[in-house]
């Protein structure tokens, strides 16, 4: 989810380039499209480069941030090295140590990017079976959990909700730990960051069960942020639950969405209003209870008169599917 830099001598690593939180217009772009997008916006934060050090192992950066001598520079190209590595990615004791550090981050808050950094690491992981050297088991989700409260700085609650984000769509909504959801849906009501909400939501969305599915329908009625409401209410489509309703009437009427959206930093205004379109048929289409959303069919039918060619065919099949009254 990049072109490999010409090779640089490790022993004199770059000034890597600052590290920015993305505009509102770019997480209007990236949140309303799902599945895959999980995978881009960590690489949007980590993947700016290739590793300074390519060929360094692992271990040595796990040591050099565990005896104090790196900076948070360690922990991200460590968190790089282990999203291109599929063996690293899935070893339980990598997973462990790293989830240890993190804790021990968060408890002294010695450096926010380096806790950032480890909390991002750990969404690189295709496992959640993590070990301590000794080889008790290790909780990476609690951890993450507890990274997204509200005294943390924003920077790591972002990171936290991303990497929280990955784990529950490679789950594909088998994740519905209580502990978790209660994390993310306090942070989906995080008052001062509408991107935290966005996030948040967005990693609820792919999470199991009533609570997640209870948090999702709070923020699609309630939430100020519109793009808070919109993530919600394509997550809700998809499980069939009528608290959508309001939100996707809302998504599917063009022009008063064009006009809802309209912004300074949204430069390419139609690209933006039929990706959510789409994204919001899509989800529509995919409903195992679409008979839920009758009420939306003069929406769709004319947006399969007059939509472009992906919203065209995606209203038709949701109009399809809507007339037979069939489940998916």
């Amino acid at each position: 989810m990049p072109s490999p830099n010409p090779p640089i001598d490790p022993g004199e690593p770059p000034d890597l380039p600052p590290v920015e939180l993305p505009s509102s217009g770019f997480f209007a772009r990236l949140f309303l499209i799902p599945a895959g997008v999980v995978l881009a916006v960590v690489a949007v934060w980590l993947l700016f480069g290739r590793l300074a050090g390519g060929g360094r192992d692992a271990l040595a950066y796990v040591w050099e941030i565990r005896s104090g001598a790196a900076g948070w520079r360690s922990a991200y190209e460590l968190a790089t090295l282990i999203g291109n590595d599929p063996g690293l990615a899935r070893d339980p004791e990598l997973l462990g140590e790293l989830t240890a550090m993190l804790e021990d981050e968060l408890t002294g808050a010695s450096e926010p990017e380096m806790t950032r950094y480890l909390a991002l690491a750990l969404g690189t992981f295709q496992t959640l079976d993590a070990r301590s050297t000794d080889g008790r088991a290790v909780d990476a989700l609690a951890t993450l959990a507890v990274a997204l409260d509200a005294r943390q700085v924003e920077p790591v609650r972002l990171a936290a909700a991303a990497s929280l984000a990955r784990h529950a769509a490679r789950l594909a909504g088998k994740l519905d730990e209580a502990h978790v959801i209660d994390a993310l849906r306090g942070a989906a009501r995080a008052s001062d960051s509408p991107e935290l909400r966005r996030l948040a939501v967005f990693a609820l969305g792919f999470c199991g069960g009533r609570g997640a599915t209870e948090a999702l329908a709070d923020r699609a009625r309630d939430d100020p942020d519109r793009f808070v409401r919109y993530n919600a209410a394509i997550a809700l489509a998809r499980r069939g639950d009528a608290s959508a309703l309001g939100p996707l009437r809302e998504m599917l009427a063009t022009e008063e969405l064009r006009e809802a959206v309209r912004g300074p930093e949204l430069a390419d205004l139609s690209d933006l209003v039929d990706t959510i379109q789409v994204q919001a048929v899509e989800a529509l289409a995919g409903s195992g209870e679409i008979g839920t959303f009758a009420g939306l069919r003069p929406e769709l039918e004319a947006l399969a008169r007059s939509g472009s060619t992906p919203l065209r065919r995606s209203a038709g099949q949701a109009l399809q599917k809507l007339q037979s009254g069939r489940k998916l």
